[in-house]
């Protein structure tokens, strides 16, 4: 008997597949069930029947019977649907005991091994009913004779305790082979990721998915990792719900309405409110929630008497199988609960933004607070919020705050023609305000130059900057630093005079927008060959930005943009990697689409340069999967040109040492890159290979796979394969991951430089 076991969606049928094909090429008989086969729900014996039923049929033809005893013939019967047929004519076929039942399929099994071996692959056991488990335990304990084989697959979590005692007792004692589904390799796990995914995006979902296949294709499908206590659940792909679907399908009544109330509330609740939304009593709820967790669809929190849902990906699930006319009113419950609780505006909005009615004052405040909130942290739920929020607005009320969220959001989203419509209703009232007007004067100029109208953007700026006072010191910082990144992007010289005064009104901002204000201050003396004072000047940025937390940098993810430049033309490549690739984790974390499709065009770019080149066309398209959600053009057009660029390229280029990063204890990237962009000798321990051995080393390094390699050397596929054959026999490895190690201990190390933070304008000055 061989066990296969392992968690949801992580490959055991697979696994069986793979069994099964192997036995078939050998020659064996091959009777395949599944313990959720749909229709064989309620039948006893029911795994072993959508096993054994179709084999059975054939074996009993006319001419072809087997030479079974009637005995035999009657007591399977009532295991075998198809066999009762084959009893002759006024032959009792009552039920007989369980225990002759069994031994008579024991038989069954040793009959069919004899022509050439019997493979019984019996998949989804935990789903398996009542009388197929105990006929297993029987033939666990009463193993049949002969060339039978049984593979079994199941989820240790909700096993039958019976089986699964037994089954640890075999293991011990030799008479089962325990099995699990292999951990994927890196390279087979990202060959399961779409090519326009960031490598950090696809290190993120390698890791929330812990490499297993099912979550990773359905993150492929959705292009995001679910889960998040204030996201609702995305909307899944047919065949990943219908794949999830399965696991509701023993359900009682009472256990998927509470599961979908549960789906309603989140990733994870209390059970009052749960109960209050599924409109139960305590006895129903606690009889639900039994059942659920032995299905291991919720689990305890570990730290609180809260449950959770075991994966986000059956939240979402949930959720959508719910009715929608269902879901308001669980969602109108939910808000009137949590509301009597006290909970705050992003738990409130969550629910109100589906239940909420026009005229209702107090959820638009509710809407309003919360689209603040999550303004930089998710500007696409912002936007849900404030347009919903808006829409609840009665005429009378003054809807100029609302106006703004929205207009925010949707160009922080990259909707920067709606963005501006919106911006151009806000009221007078509402831009006389000093900070209104500096706010929304800075959104107009960023939906303006991603439209590519810099004149435009310009002109506004400047008008506004006239307007306000500048004994305001934080909003005309702001003001001064948002006009002096227009002219370094349009190329505008910008006198050394107002830099230092920029730098000088720098002081009355955040830590983060100080930071910004430098790198610009950075930026532009590198551009005048003043590297020294560039150098300066960009540490002091770099300790700035270092030090603010992501929450406050998310706002002036430019200052990462232009720091990264100015590192990289002074020679720190390591420093100017560790920033881009911060910037592109915030970006991304927040779904800002177009600060995501520049910090990919950026470490494209750097990824060139340094010979990483199959990530840099990963980059390079997810910078153009980016910048086309959203309505730049000229940010599309110049993604699309890098693209271009990149793909004919790839096979083209020299073969160069990939750089490598250090990791800490907690295995997170320390942004220390190691080894320049040339190629460097390899040390000694790779002395041993020929010029293509290592030629297709360093290209395994780089994480391509055998016919890449072999598209960008111009051989074969079985070229390519000797040749790592030989690698790996000179080298002592077994694994593509100890070639790749060996490599990167060949590179180099990086450099780092400190921050002076002496005053600002006399840096600059000096």
């Amino acid at each position: 008997m061989i066990e296969v076991r392992g968690e949801r969606w992580s490959g055991k049928s697979t696994l069986l597949a793979r069994l099964s094909r192997q036995a078939a090429e050998s020659g064996w008989t091959v009777a395949a069930g599944s313990g959720v086969a749909p229709s064989l729900s309620g039948v006893p014996f029911g795994l072993f029947v959508d096993a054994l039923d179709d084999v059975l049929a054939l074996r009993t033809e006319p001419g072809r019977q087997d030479d079974w005893p009637e005995e035999q013939m009657i007591l399977l019967s009532g295991v075998f649907p198809t066999l009762a047929r084959a009893v002759p004519h006024g032959m009792s076929v009552d039920p007989v005991g369980r225990y002759q039942a069994f031994r008579a399929v024991r038989k069954l099994l040793e009959s069919l091994g004899t022509a050439g071996g019997l493979l019984l692959v019996l998949d989804d056991v935990h789903w398996a009913d009542e009388a197929s488990v105990q006929l297993l335990t029987y033939l666990l304990v009463n193993p049949p004779a002969g060339a039978v084989a049984i593979a079994l697959a199941h989820r240790p979590r909700q096993a039958d305790h019976t089986l699964q005692g037994l089954l640890n007792q075999a293991v011990l004692e030799g008479r089962v082979h325990r099995m699990s589904p292999p951990r994927m390799s890196e390279e087979a796990a990202i060959a399961l990721l779409p090519q326009d995914l960031s490598r950090a995006q696809c290190e993120l979902m390698l890791a929330e998915s812990g490499y297993v296949p099912g979550l990773l294709k359905a993150f492929a499908a959705t292009r995001a990792v679910f889960g998040g206590p204030d996201r609702a659940p995305l909307t899944l792909p047919l065949d990943v719900l219908t794949e999830c679907l399965r696991d509701f399908g023993a359900l009682s009544e009472l256990g998927r309405l509470v599961v979908q109330a549960a789906a309603v509330l989140g990733e994870t609740f209390d059970p009052d409110v749960l109960r209050e939304v599924a409109q139960i009593g305590d006895e129903q709820l606690h009889t639900a929630i039994d059942e659920l967790m032995r299905e291991d669809l919720l689990r305890t929190d570990r730290f609180s008497r809260r449950l959770q849902f075991s994966s986000p990906l059956l939240r979402a699930a949930a959720y959508q199988s719910a009715g929608p006319g269902w879901r308001l009113g669980a969602h109108d419950r939910a808000a009137r609960r949590l509301a009597r609780r006290g909970s705050g505006p992003v738990e409130l909005a969550r629910h109100l933004s589906h239940s909420a009615v026009i005229g209702d004052d107090d959820g638009v405040g509710v809407l309003r607070a919360a689209a603040a909130e999550h303004l930089w942290s998710d500007p696409g739920q912002a936007a849900i919020w404030a347009r919903t929020a808006l829409d609840l607005c009665e005429r009378s009320h003054d809807t100029g705050r609302e106006r703004l969220l929205l207009a925010g959001a949707m160009i922080l989203c990259g909707r920067f023609h709606d963005g501006l419509a919106m911006v151009e209703a806000l009221p007078d009232s509402l831009v006389d305000a000093c900070a209104v007007r500096v706010e929304v004067a800075r959104l107009r100029d960023m939906a303006l130059r991603f439209l590519g109208c810099e004149e435009e953007a310009r002109e506004q700026l400047d008008t506004v900057l006239a307007a306000t006072d500048v004994g305001c010191k934080e909003h005309h910082a702001l003001l001064l630093g948002t006009a002096f990144a227009g002219a370094l992007s349009a190329g505008r010289p910008w006198p050394d005079d107002e830099i230092i005064e920029l730098l000088d009104a720098a002081g009355a901002l955040p830590e983060a927008a100080r930071g910004w204000v430098y790198a610009l201050a950075a930026s532009a003396a590198s551009a005048a060959g003043a590297l020294e004072r560039a150098r300066t000047l960009a540490a002091v940025a770099a300790q700035l930005l270092d030090e603010a937390g992501d929450d406050e940098v998310v706002r002036h993810l430019d200052g990462l943009l232009r720091l990264a430049r100015t590192e990289t033309g002074l020679g720190h490549p390591a420093a100017a990697r560790a920033h881009q690739e911060r910037g592109m984790r915030i970006a991304e974390s927040r779904r800002l689409a177009v600060f995501v499709a520049r910090f990919a065009m950026e470490i494209a770019t750097s990824q060139v340069r340094d010979g990483e080149l199959p990530d840099a066309a990963r980059h390079a398209a997810a910078a153009e999967w980016s910048a086309a959600t959203t309505d730049s053009g000229p940010l599309l057009e110049e993604a699309r040109a890098l693209h271009g660029r990149l793909a004919p390229v790839q096979d083209r280029h020299p073969v160069r040492v990939p750089v490598q990063r250090e990791r800490n204890g907690t295995g997170e990237e320390t942004g220390e890159a190691h080894g320049p962009a040339e190629v460097r000798p390899v040390r000694t321990e790779l002395s041993a290979l020929s010029k293509r051995e290592l030629e297709i080393a360093v290209l395994v390094s780089g994480g391509r796979t055998n016919q890449q390699i072999a598209r960008s050397l111009a051989v074969s596929h079985k070229t390519v394969e000797t040749h790592l054959g030989r690698i790996f026999k000179k080298l002592i490895v077994s694994s593509r991951a100890e070639v790749a190690t060996m490599v990167g201990r060949s590179n180099g190390s990086g450099q780092r430089f400190s921050a002076d933070r002496r005053n600002g304008p006399a840096l600059y000055a000096g």
